[in-house]
């Protein structure tokens, strides 16, 4: 399972990679590979479209705290046209353009009105 995130701050990253590391070390069908941004790093185009890349091949997507309107837009930009490949897009105390991309199974905020 390959887990993206975009998070405000990197102490949500070191929390994302324990739990990575809890779960890769357990001795379950399950191993995780998760890759990270930090939100100030899509304002670099190289890490746009490695971004772009990772989602690519992603089976979850995770953001968190997108409350900057210029960063908002760009992560929409890039999460948008692949949310439907994606098995989970997760996105939580956001501006309304990036929780719309919110989807769970059958979930999908878009549909709501």
């Amino acid at each position: 399972v390959k887990i993206v995130y975009v998070v405000l701050e990197s102490q949500y990253q070191s929390a994302m990679t324990a739990a990575v590391r809890q779960i890769n070390k357990s001795p379950g069908p399950v191993c995780v590979e998760c890759v990270g941004y930090l939100l100030e790093e899509i304002r670099d185009p190289s890490s746009c479209e490695e971004l772009s890349k990772d989602l690519d091949d992603a089976n979850i997507f995770v953001c968190s705290l997108i409350f900057v309107q210029e960063l908002a837009e760009k992560l929409v930009e890039i999460v948008q046209p692949r949310r439907d490949q994606l098995d989970a897009c997760l996105c939580f105390p956001s501006m309304p353009e990036v929780m719309k991309l919110n989807k769970l199974g059958s979930f999908d905020l878009t549909q709501i009105a």
